[in-house]
């Protein structure tokens, strides 16, 4: 998509929406579809997923737990059935707002660290499979209050923590998940003033090497970059520098990892932190949102002050999603960049809620009614109760505007998309738009097919799976003129799809005075 670009100025490539696609071979791919893996979560709605990967080769002790206002549940496994592993003694409307991490301690052991925003620190132990709340009753945090710690980090082999509605932070020992903490106030860095919403580290090469910085953000939207190794020994830890980046939207899931770099979010667009450090231009350079600055925007100005922003690699759609919410109860909506292109699209039509994690290569998310879903295969709503029953990934986009270099009337007579799939034909409707008209292709002339077999319901050796790609090349008329033209698509995909382009063919008349 391309919300900056004037009029016909938008580059052949662009589009003025593109929902439900996503770039990968040979062009523009229909977006995975979703199914449901846990159910029966008290209809509660879904505010935290916690992935956790353990220390068997195996994938035995792996993990997957799902955080409700009541408690923490084990989704690890798909079922009707799941069981509530930790219930919180504050129920609020903050209650299952969390962050986790996964950490080794001094003695090799694996834990889950957690903090909630209204019932603070929980520690999962690998070896005993449980739960303790701030490492009760053996070996508690002392110094902080475990109750207000509400975002946890692991930082050069020390876990820190963030107290809510604060400036400060506190750290523990070097390998240690309980004990002393030691506070840390970041304030006095915070220029626009707010609380600490949350540490991140940030691998850079400072021309010596490879190192970890750590970043710390305000909720007024200071970027603060210390670096060194021992928090408590000014000679070995200082601070590197001091950025605003803009006001950042409600949440502290603000940054994630990307390769070796780290993505912050924050009113004025999504950036890497190696760019915001070196002054990098404000449009062509600093933001991965440039080519879609004026939708952010827009999102920023109704939206920022709600719950449910978040940014999360997703592994099998090769991207980067941004969670978007839209109003209290309803699913978010998404906006996802394609890493290879690095082009921003649109995705609805999920139940996709606040809270999106990946395990084990696959990107699960949870849902506003109490359940938990993957974001994978080719079609919609893939029940637990019902799965042979689904529906297509319904596609949409309309092209850039296009004069074809001269000021004339058009008529569009014949539109040939290019689509290639994996399951037998694409249902489809092509229609020309003339002079600024960007209404969306609302229907289609048949119903999506089939896409193959279903994992889990279809018969082996009965079945008919996907294959090798085959093209299709639907001819469709078209009616109006204008002097401006541009494409709108919709369809209707059950198995693996790429549009790869469209065929025109017009003719013009004489100028417009």
């Amino acid at each position: 998509m391309d919300t900056v670009s004037a009029g016909v100025s938008m580059p052949a490539g662009y589009s003025i929406f593109s929902y439900n696609l996503i770039g990968a071979e040979y062009g523009l791919r229909s977006r995975l579809g979703w199914r449901e893996w846990v159910t029966g979560l008290d209809g509660e709605q879904v505010r935290s997923l916690l992935p956790f990967t353990g220390s068997t080769k195996d994938g035995a002790s792996n993990r997957l737990f799902a955080c409700t206002t009541s408690g923490i549940w084990d989704v690890s496994a798909s079922t009707t059935t799941p069981t509530k592993v930790v219930t919180f003694a504050n129920l609020d409307a903050d209650s299952g707002w969390g962050i986790s991490t996964g950490f080794v301690n001094s003695a090799g052991e694996h834990h889950l660290c957690y903090t909630d925003e209204s019932n603070g620190y929980y520690v999962y132990e690998e070896s005993t499979t449980t739960w303790t709340q701030g490492g009760l009753p053996a070996n508690p945090v002392t110094g902080a209050v475990p109750e207000n710690l509400a975002f946890v980090a692991a930082w050069k082999n020390r876990l820190w923590f963030v107290e809510k509605d604060t400036a400060a932070a506190w750290y523990l020992d070097i390998g240690a998940v309980t004990g002393a903490a030691t506070k840390f106030n970041f304030g006095a860095r915070f220029k626009a003033g707010g609380d600490l919403r949350g540490l991140w580290s940030w691998t850079y090469d400072g021309g010596s090497g490879i190192d970890d910085a750590l970043v710390a953000v305000s909720g007024g939207g200071d970027v603060v970059v210390y670096k060194g190794t021992d928090p408590s020994d000014a000679a070995t830890f200082a601070l590197s520098g001091v950025w605003y980046a803009g006001a950042v939207p409600s949440g502290r899931k603000l940054c994630t990892d990307f390769g070796g770099d780290l993505l912050f979010m924050s009113s004025t667009g999504i950036q890497s932190m190696s760019k915001l450090v070196s002054g990098g231009s404000a449009y062509s350079s600093q933001y991965e949102t440039a080519r879609i600055a004026n939708l952010w925007s827009q999102l920023q100005a109704t939206s920022s002050n709600l719950r449910g922003w978040s940014q999360r690699i997703h592994p099998k759609d090769a991207a980067l999603m941004i969670t978007v919410p839209v109003a209290l109860g309803l699913p978010t909506s998404q906006l996802v960049m394609g890493l290879s292109t690095k082009g921003w699209h649109q995705y609805r039509e999920m139940p996709m809620g606040v809270c999106a994690e990946p395990w084990g290569g696959t990107l699960f998310f949870g849902t506003e009614d109490g359940r938990v879903c993957l974001n994978d295969g080719d079609v919609d709503g893939v029940l637990l109760a019902d799965p042979s029953s689904f529906s297509p990934v319904y596609w949409s986009a309309l092209t850039g505007f296009t004069n074809m270099g001269r000021p004339t009337q058009k008529a569009i007579h014949h539109i040939q998309p290019k689509l290639m799939s994996q399951g037998g034909n694409i249902p489809h409707e092509a229609q020309a738009r003339f002079d600024w008209d960007l209404s969306e292709v609302l229907s289609l002339s048949a119903a999506a097919a089939s896409g193959g077999a279903l994992w889990g319901s279809a018969l082996w050796d009965q079945a008919l799976w996907g294959g090798s790609y085959a093209p299709q090349q639907q001819i469709f008329g078209s009616v109006g003129m204008g002097t401006e033209v541009a494409i709108a698509i919709r369809g209707a995909a059950s198995s693996r799809m790429t549009w790869t382009g469209t065929n025109v063919d017009w003719s013009e008349g004489g100028n417009i005075l």
